[in-house]
């Protein structure tokens, strides 16, 4: 047997992992900063908890779940998103006893996707969900927070906000009506994917990637046409704080999000740089969710964003590798380096040693991690004991006690 990861998924090792460990170490800064409580749920669910709150016509739900029966008979899947997870936490918990409710999580998702840049059949995904409350600051703190943690983690690449507003939830049942209809009209001209959602998810084909299918969204009614005034209000507020803070955003009326559940606000962070799958984060309104699943009837709003395609726009890191290689000559000196180990240890100075008693293959090391320092342990080293500390970028060299060490590199720091 051919050992072989299972398609669809990946392992971290290396530069991804510690782009991973970046990302991971952002979202805590920031929920931190703006109050969000970690929630981690079980990696599979109760098939029910997904099915009708994802939509029983959505891709996700018709293709994409990993969904298996236990000894039990129990329909279970594997959670292949982390809103409605997060959602059925809280009420079991006990947590919506006090609102608003700010929580967030990272973790593991499944879907049987077809593997492209970006998309993986199991994928890491970052989510931060407000539970409570209708205020369009609400609204407002989670977009701001996430152009904060992109612009941290991915400064130099160009995206773009869209936003858009899909009504209440009435507003949205009578414009899908209104969608089938036309679509029904233009059957002949449309994709084959979207000529199956013209009944079931009239909302996907405004998505379509398909040239014919955008040109025939492009005459379809408009959903700004056939919204209430509240969520125009609200929608409006949205932007109007948007432009007070800088915030540059593009008012997509096409943009409509792949599940049931959305509805008022709907945001995405596109970008070119990720072909076809442009999106970096997307998320928005579900009013209403919270009671389809058993709790109170109470707003919620949220966001979801992949990891991987964080760390794709990343640039190669240094993040984590230690700027400290120790050279030594011969393993009769291994006492003199037991002694420099222990001291950088109790100090708490990164260093690495690659167990070799040769100088030419640890500074050759050194070179190419881009360490900063090589503490060199020589016969002149050992026996006079004190330490040669050796800078890559100048190659000057200084000779120092032990004690000298710390106070030597925080200097230069």
């Amino acid at each position: 047997m051919k050992l072989r990861s299972v398609r669809g998924t990946h392992d971290l090792f290396g530069d991804e992992i510690l782009k991973f460990n970046k990302i991971y170490s952002t979202v805590m800064k920031f929920s931190k900063l703006n109050s969000f409580n970690e929630l981690q749920t079980p990696i599979f669910e109760f098939s029910e908890l997904f099915s009708k709150p994802l939509g029983e016509e959505s891709d996700v739900v018709l293709k994409e779940m990993y969904t298996f029966s236990d000894r039990n008979k129990d329909l279970l899947t594997l959670r292949p998103e982390y809103t409605t997870p997060m959602i059925r936490a809280a009420i079991t918990n006990n947590l919506l006893n006090e609102l608003p409710l700010k929580i967030f999580g990272i973790g593991p998702m499944f879907r049987r996707e077809r593997p492209q840049k970006g998309r993986y059949r199991q994928f890491n995904q970052i989510n931060f969900e407000i539970l409570g409350s209708n205020d369009f600051i609400a609204d407002l703190e989670l977009i701001i927070l996430a152009n904060d943690i992109l612009k941290t983690l991915i400064p130099e690449t160009e995206y773009v906000l869209n936003i858009n507003t899909l009504g209440y939830r009435d507003d949205l049942f009578k414009y899908k009506e209104k969608l089938s209809k036309y679509f029904s009209q233009k059957i002949t001209k449309l994709s084959e994917e979207s000529k199956k959602r013209i009944y079931s998810n009239p909302l996907r084909i405004l998505d379509s990637k398909q040239e014919n299918d955008i040109s025939i969204s492009n005459n379809a009614p408009k959903i700004q046409d056939n919204i209430s005034i509240e969520p125009k209000q609200h929608f409006e507020e949205i932007k109007k704080e948007l432009k007070n803070l800088n915030i540059d955003f593009n008012e997509n009326h096409n943009l409509v999000r792949g599940l049931d559940y959305y509805c008022s606000t709907v945001f995405e962070f596109k970008t070119a740089n990720l072909g076809s799958q442009d999106t970096i984060l997307g998320g928005g309104r579900y009013d209403g969710l919270i009671k389809t699943l058993g709790g109170p009837d109470i707003p919620g709003i949220g966001w979801a964003a992949g990891i991987e395609r964080i760390s794709i726009l990343m640039k190669k890191t240094q993040y984590g590798i230690s700027k400290l290689h120790l050279a030594i000559s011969d393993e009769k000196f291994k006492n003199h380096l037991l002694k420099i180990i222990n001291y950088l240890k109790e100090n708490h100075i990164s260093f690495y040693w690659n167990y070799k008693y040769n100088f030419k293959r640890s500074l050759s090391k050194a070179n190419s991690d881009n360490a900063k320092y090589v503490i060199i342990i020589g016969e002149r080293e050992f026996n006079e004991d004190f330490f040669t500390i050796k800078e890559l970028s100048s190659t000057k060299q200084t000779e120092l006690k032990i004690s000298q060490i710390k106070n030597f590199i925080n200097d230069k720091s």
